[in-house]
């Protein structure tokens, strides 16, 4: 092989070595450029025509609105859990409303049976209790504590009404609240910005 031959067979193998690494990298930057536009987000002056019939049986889902919440559950007690979308919340508010309001009428009931029992003991007479509790002033103390506990009850069942209308308020708030990673602090006055990025 001569001399001419062997440089041209070499040029020819660094031109296919440069032709291959030309290919390789322009195909390459294309698919690179394809996977970033889509990543990229749109920017504000696209338009984007979407044909609107693709939306038909989608069901977007809107965060409840927690005045809503708080009125429904302050009309219907767990209908403001249900409006939420926490329906098994429901038998916990029952159980919470039901126990307060059971505790007021144990209390409530005990009031009126060691009232009747007193009245009668000052009247000389026999009543419920005759035997087991002879004196007055026990019967006036037990009427007192009982009667002190049907007050209490009765602004248990008020609180705990209150509580779960709250619950309902508070909930819907949170289904709201943004949970980005984004924890900046922006202020925003006329005049004035403020910006603060942990």
């Amino acid at each position: 092989m001569s001399m001419i031959s062997i440089i041209f067979w070499k040029k020819l193998k660094i031109n296919r070595f440069f032709t291959f690494l030309f290919i390789f990298f322009v195909h390459f930057g294309f698919l690179c450029a394809q996977d970033t536009l889509l990543v990229t987000p749109l920017s504000v002056n696209k338009t984007i025509l979407i044909d609107s019939s693709s939306f038909d049986s989608i069901k977007i889902k809107t965060p409840p609105n927690p005045k809503k919440s708080a009125l429904y559950s302050l009309i219907l007690p767990g209908s403001g859990q249900i409006y939420n979308g926490n329906w098994w919340k429901t038998p916990f508010v029952y159980a919470a409303i039901g126990g307060s309001i059971a505790y007021l009428q144990i209390n409530q009931s005990r009031y009126k049976r060691f009232k009747t029992a007193l009245e009668l003991e000052l009247a000389k007479k026999p009543h419920e209790f005759t035997g087991k509790i002879n004196s007055a002033e026990a019967l006036r103390n037990l009427r007192n504590k009982y009667d002190k506990n049907t007050q209490t009850s009765y602004i248990g069942v008020v609180v705990v009404y209150g509580i779960v209308a709250i619950e309902a308020f508070v909930d819907a708030h949170l289904q709201n609240f943004d949970i980005s990673d984004d924890l900046s602090i922006k202020v925003k006055m006329p005049g004035l910005q403020f910006v603060y990025t942990f």
